[in-house]
């Protein structure tokens, strides 16, 4: 879940003090949720997630209209209550894991000891499609996104990557203005394999863009889970995938937001939220009605990020597939 779309607004009706429960928990957040007296800290409240920092790493507190990720604990809020800024905590508030109960600041208790644990799976039951078939569902990808994505981030760039660009250069917004020359250059770094080239190409995207997860780190993410799917069911370019995960998880640390950070790690290890998972897995064994709707459901994901996601996805399969993004060609139209 990114809450880059969050806005605080008017504020909310603030629940009394009670006991929350939590109906999944991820893998990783369990992980980090385990053990008693884990201390930590809010460390940002918004609509859409509250987002604690614990000793152990960030967790994410998400209502259960956020589908489940490696970092989300969902929780059952009260009827009228849909904001989880409606909790009335605060950024700075304490917050403490005793036995299978997170406490927050303010008195509220998060009891996850029954919630089921999601843990997102590298391995896919069917096989991967055919490179001709997988060229289709993308392209049905693409022009989904198009139709209904945003383009404030970097989807403007969807656009330079079908058959016939439909934008010029110098129509683009700034940040895929920006991106587009840095993400030529990482191609170029992905097909050489060469680690240094690569880190460098990385480095220049990582931060870059609007969003508590800047739009080219969710580019990054999408790319790199993408790449890391389709090299664990058989696809190619296995190298070169793996490498670009251990690049992007590392150059990520340290600039850009913790939020981000995170999620380029969970990418890195194969694991992103329930509805990118969806999307990959219809992507790669399944067929053009279900990409449409998987790739609908990851872009109602913040304001940018879903749509900065499916462009990374796109990107990853047509690299993966040893084709041309074609954004070389229109770098200097």
């Amino acid at each position: 879940m990114n809450p880059d779309s969050a806005s605080m607004g008017t504020s909310p009706r603030r629940l009394d003090a009670t006991i929350l429960e939590a109906s999944s928990v991820g893998s990783t957040a369990r992980c980090r949720l385990k053990g008693n007296g884990r201390d930590g800290v809010i460390h940002g409240v918004f609509d859409g997630a509250i987002s604690v920092l614990l000793t152990s790493g960030l967790i994410c507190l998400v209502p259960e209209a956020v589908e489940r990720g490696p970092l989300n604990v969902t929780l059952r809020l009260p009827v009228g209550s849909p904001k989880m800024s409606s909790i009335g905590v605060r950024t700075g508030d304490k917050a403490t894991v005793r036995g299978s109960t997170l406490e927050l600041g303010n008195g509220h208790r998060i009891a996850f000891g029954l919630a089921e644990i999601y843990s997102p799976g590298r391995r896919f039951e069917s096989p991967v499609l055919e490179a001709n078939e997988v060229a289709a569902n993308l392209e049905v990808m693409r022009k989904t996104a198009l139709r209904f994505g945003s383009g404030a981030g970097l989807g403007e760039l969807l656009a330079l990557m079908g058959p016939t660009a439909k934008v010029a250069r110098g129509n683009l917004n700034i940040f895929a203005s920006a991106a587009l020359p840095r993400i030529v250059r990482l191609e170029q770094a992905f097909r050489s394999e060469e680690r240094s080239a690569l880190a460098d190409a990385t480095r220049e995207l990582i931060g870059l863009g609007p969003g508590l997860t800047p739009s080219s780190d969710d580019m990054l993410a999408g790319l790199v889970l993408l790449g890391l799917l389709y090299a664990e069911n058989g696809g190619r370019a296995q190298r070169r995938s793996r490498l670009i995960a251990e690049v992007a998880a590392a150059e990520a640390l340290g600039r850009t937001t913790l939020l981000s950070q995170e999620y380029l790690r969970e990418a890195a290890s194969g694991r992103g939220n329930e509805p990118v998972m969806r999307l990959c897995l219809a992507l790669l064994t399944g067929g053009g009605n279900s990409v449409e709707r998987e790739t609908r459901r990851v872009l109602e994901i913040g304001e940018t990020s879903g749509t900065d996601t499916v462009l990374g996805v796109v990107l990853g399969t047509k690299l993966c597939m040893g084709g041309q993004s074609g954004l070389a060609s229109r770098e200097f139209q």
